[in-house]
């Protein structure tokens, strides 16, 4: 009885731990976006981006999908509306160096680790199409091939920005592509 109340213990102490670990990580997705639009605001007001984005998407990179979005099983994943795990992307399986392309015409925002993930950090590239859409790459090269484009370039569908890695918590390499609009994660294939 002592070994199953132990057991017990370090299962509530786990989940607790898995609950801290899922709750830090979407603050710090929060505090992130909210760098974000201060950097779209300021680019807008430069008259570098759009107030409406004219055109579909493209997809980013050749591969096979391996995760889409929405509710998942993956446990790392955090929770979101009825989804006890939610993927908020679509993720690209592509050998290691294989060329990430922007979305669509844009101006970048943000290319580098992202300050808020813990260590390991994704390297992450992030492209205004618009005022409203944005588009995120993740998990990208930053040491045999790094990023290609640096914040406040316009970039063309089309053009190569950076190149597939497995920087940040990952267990092969692939591009986790996001489509944001109007500051919330919707699906990419919306777009195509």
């Amino acid at each position: 009885l002592a070994r199953q109340k132990a057991t017990y213990a370090q299962i509530l102490r786990n989940k607790n731990d898995a609950a801290k670990a899922l709750a830090a990580a979407a603050a710090a997705q929060r505090r992130l976006g909210a760098e974000i639009k201060e950097m779209i605001r300021k680019q807008a007001d430069r008259g570098n981006i759009p107030s409406e984005y004219n055109g579909t998407l493209a997809w980013p990179m050749a591969g096979d999908v391996t995760q889409n979005f929405g509710c998942t099983g993956f446990a790392w994943e955090p929770p979101q509306g009825s989804c006890a795990h939610f993927h908020s992307g679509i993720d690209i399986a592509a050998p290691m160096y294989t060329k990430v392309r922007a979305s669509g015409d844009g101006t970048v925002i943000f290319a580098g680790p992202n300050p808020y993930d813990p260590y390991p950090k994704a390297w992450i590239v992030i492209i205004a199409h618009s005022t409203n859409l944005v588009t995120w790459y993740a998990h990208l090269d930053n040491a045999n091939h790094p990023i290609r484009v640096s914040a406040g370039d316009h970039v063309d569908q089309g053009e190569v920005i950076a190149y597939n890695g497995m920087t940040g918590r990952t267990t092969g390499p692939h591009l986790h592509w996001m489509v944001e609009l109007n500051g919330s994660f919707v699906n990419p294939r919306l777009f195509l």
